[in-house]
């Protein structure tokens, strides 16, 4: 079995999700390569695996989002006339800023009825999917869970170390936000909530790469000459991500719109428990690794919210490390390729599609 994937290895958001699931794929004996418009012409492949295909929605530039997005289902389409199978891994029900609708709108009927089957990362978002996009129910799917990162980053420093690379104090409570900032994720509203707190004590590190200018002009705006606020806003690398996790007490996500979190994931990774909006696919991960570990809150983040969740973080007892056995990427790699080989078999013989229980 050969795979195409989208992306695989070079995968340039800087997440290893991919990789770590494909390494696992091949590890199984399936073929994989990365992407490329040259490779997708050329052919030879049984599948094509996308993930975030509709990520040209959010460019800014209307033009150049249509051109990505036309490039994208032509290709898409080619495969598709030389026997090529799509699948789709459904991380999100859409972009998550959409300054085009129109093109939305016309991305959504052209990209659906090519996928020949799709994979979600919960129960949760299957059942959503198949409400928003009901052409799904007519294809293999399969629920095969986000994996955890333990295995792409290097051990942490100890604690006390790690503080003192980041300058806060050694005793001080430490809410930690990580990743790549975006509009949605509402880190501004952290940083307001946070200095909100009655605590003379308490730190927050926000370290993370925002997706444009004006949004760390806004978080600098947010954070203003607080001491207790410090700003990281640049891309980290995979130290000293792992150097501001062990040094955290909490790691917060305080996202507007949320169906999975592969930063809670990472979080976890490194055994620190999270704070997350009681939406999307979070109550299923509270309920595979324990609500000592996944913190959920209703509406907008309040300074009330995160002084409980720091007081449960501190005082809550838990195992040293985070239960992630389930989550292992052997084991997610092997449910992967059995969807492979349903919607091989779907295809080879030709047979209508039902829908799966």
């Amino acid at each position: 079995m050969t795979v195409l994937a989208w992306p695989a290895f070079n995968n340039k958001t800087g997440n290893p999700y991919t990789s770590l699931l494909y390494e696992a794929v091949q590890d199984l004996g399936v073929s994989v390569e990365d992407f490329s418009g040259a490779r997708a012409l050329e052919g030879g492949h049984d599948l094509w695996h996308l993930h975030w295909p509709d990520d040209f929605l959010s460019y800014a530039s209307p033009w150049t989002a249509l051109a990505y997005v036309a490039a994208e289902l032509l290709l898409m389409a080619q495969a598709r006339a030389r026997g090529v199978r799509i699948v789709w891994t459904i991380h999100d029900l859409g972009p998550h800023e959409s300054p085009h609708p129109w093109l939305e709108r016309l991305f959504w009927p052209l990209f659906l009825p090519m996928v020949d089957g799709y994979i979600t990362l919960s129960e949760h978002a299957r059942d959503a999917a198949r409400r928003r996009f009901p052409a799904l129910r007519a294809v293999p799917g399969r629920v095969v869970p986000h994996g955890h990162y333990r295995p792409a980053y290097p051990s942490p420093p100890p604690r006390t170390e790690a503080r003192d690379e980041w300058g806060l104090p050694s005793g001080a409570p430490v809410l930690v936000h990580v990743g790549r900032i975006r509009p949605y994720k509402n880190v501004e509203r952290l940083v307001t909530a946070f200095r909100r707190l009655e605590s003379d004590t308490a730190r927050l590190v926000v370290a993370g790469n925002p997706s444009r200018e004006a949004l760390a002009d806004r978080i600098r705006q947010a954070a203003g000459a607080d001491p207790c606020v410090q700003l990281a806003l640049r891309f980290l690398p995979e130290e000293e991500m792992a150097s501001v996790l062990s040094a955290a007490d909490l790691v917060v996500l305080p996202y507007d719109d949320i169906l999975h979190s592969g930063t809670a994931l990472l979080a976890l990774s490194f055994n620190r428990p999270v704070l997350v909006p009681a939406e999307g696919a979070m109550g299923e991960l509270q309920d595979q690794v324990g609500s000592e570990w996944v913190y959920t809150f209703d509406g907008p983040l309040r300074p009330d919210t995160l002084s409980e969740a720091l007081r449960a973080a501190e005082s809550d007892r838990r195992a040293a490390r985070a239960p992630l056995d389930d989550l292992s990427w052997p084991s997610l790699a092997a449910e992967t390729v059995a969807l492979y080989e349903e919607v091989l078999a779907d295809a080879a013989t030709d047979a209508p599609h039902t829908q799966n229980s």
